[in-house]
């Protein structure tokens, strides 16, 4: 690099300094000018004069000083990159690692570091920072996250679907993330090989960035990216919610739209998906079980802070109709809240799963099941216009008029 880049270290701990000396000079063609801090009052101040493009400051999780330090820095210099640094050994199940890295996402830090500081560490981050993120409009991509109460209503069909849909529209710019650890069936549903998974980038999590996490997805024809499901079910096991938190972040920096097909199960890593999504899809069949068990689900997702203004109820009329069934009008009345979107039966769907292609890219878009991914997809571009200021064709007079569709 011809011009050295400004880096602040803020930390408490007095060996700091001499752990910075010691790595400064192993960084390979990179030349570094470090400055360092030993409180935010004087990180404040450094910050302003020298305007460094990199801040990495120490954060335990053990308080909000921290916090509110990102946010004033941010406000001062919108352009610095903003890392976390942490020691590992300070967390405990009370204080979980992954509690932190989940709040590092909210705030819209862009990275972190573990204590002690070293040079292959740091290198990394400026590797990451500087040369393998690539610009774009808007740093932060779309989340959508399908999820249910239960399994075998349809999650992965919508999922699938919905993101090839956005991707037919956007060419590489969607990545479908299968989170259904256990019983992930994304790939067969679009005939794609099995690996490389989810467990691969978590294994390489220490050199994990943005051109690595795209060669670790899977290309389909359509212009969708996968990031399979592990094949093992014990070797699952590994994906822990801050592996898999920092792949969401990746994530969302690398692709316009991230499509989240998730367990029946709300454990850690639903929870980190719901914590960064932009829309939230619950879907369910309609049956007396299923209503019931998503009337007494809907206050867990309440709980768990995710806005009514992001959730969408989706009733899966995915069986052939017979007397009575439950229709939409009966769910609503049970679960006291409107359907949004009814998917209407459609025989092809079980043609389509059996021969690995998704149903949308080979059906009439003007009616049926294919016209309500359609619409679904106007919503979630509707919605990523709104919120990142990107013109997108005018969405279906059904999304513009809202209610049941």
């Amino acid at each position: 690099m011809e011009k050295p880049i400004h880096i602040l270290f803020v930390g408490k701990d007095s060996s700091l300094e001499e752990d910075v000396r010691a790595a400064v000079p192993n960084l390979g063609s990179w030349r570094v000018y470090p400055h360092i801090a030993y409180s935010y009052a004087e990180a404040a101040e450094i910050a302003r004069d020298r305007q460094p493009s990199l801040i990495c400051f120490e954060a335990d999780g053990y308080d909000d000083k921290w916090l509110l330090f990102a946010r004033d820095v941010r406000t001062l210099l919108p352009e610095s990159v903003l890392a976390v640094m942490y020691d590992p050994s300070l967390f405990s199940p009370q204080v979980p690692e992954s509690a932190l890295i989940i709040q590092m996402l909210r705030e819209g830090i862009r990275d972190f570091l573990r204590l002690p500081l070293a040079s292959p560490e740091l290198r990394q981050l400026l590797d990451r920072v500087f040369i393998s993120a690539k610009p774009r409009a808007n740093r932060n991509g779309t989340v959508i996250s399908i999820i249910s109460n239960k399994g075998g209503v349809g999650k992965s069909t919508l999922s699938v679907n919905l993101a090839v849909e956005l991707a037919v529209r956007n060419p590489g710019q969607v990545l479908l993330i299968d989170a259904s650890l256990q019983l992930g069936i994304c790939a067969l549903m679009m005939d794609l090989p099995v690996t490389p998974t989810m467990l691969d980038a978590v294994r390489a999590r220490e050199r994990l960035d943005e051109a690595l996490l795209r060669e670790l997805t899977l290309p389909h024809a359509s212009g969708l990216h996968l990031m399979a499901a592990p094949v093992d079910a014990v070797q699952a096991t590994e994906i822990d919610d801050s592996g898999f938190a920092r792949i969401l972040n990746l994530a969302r920096r690398s692709f316009d739209y991230v499509v989240v097909d998730t367990f029946p199960l709300v454990d850690r890593l639903v929870i980190s998906a719901l914590d960064v999504s932009d829309l939230v899809y619950l879907l369910t069949q309609g049956t007396v079980p299923n209503i019931v068990g998503l009337a007494r689900f809907l206050p867990v997702i309440d709980g768990l802070g995710v806005p009514r203004e992001r959730q969408r109820i989706v009733l899966n009329l995915n069986h052939a109709r017979t007397a009575g069934a439950l229709t939409a009008t009966d769910a609503e009345r049970r679960l006291a809240r409107p359907v949004n979107w009814e998917l209407p039966y459609t025989k092809g769907l079980l043609s389509a799963l059996n021969k690995g292609s998704p149903y949308v890219l080979a059906s009439p878009r003007w009616y049926g099941f294919t016209k309500r991914i359609v619409k679904i997809a106007d919503e979630v571009e509707a919605i990523r216009a709104a919120t990142a200021s990107i013109p997108v064709a005018t969405p279906s007079a059904a999304v513009a008029a809202g209610g049941r569709r």
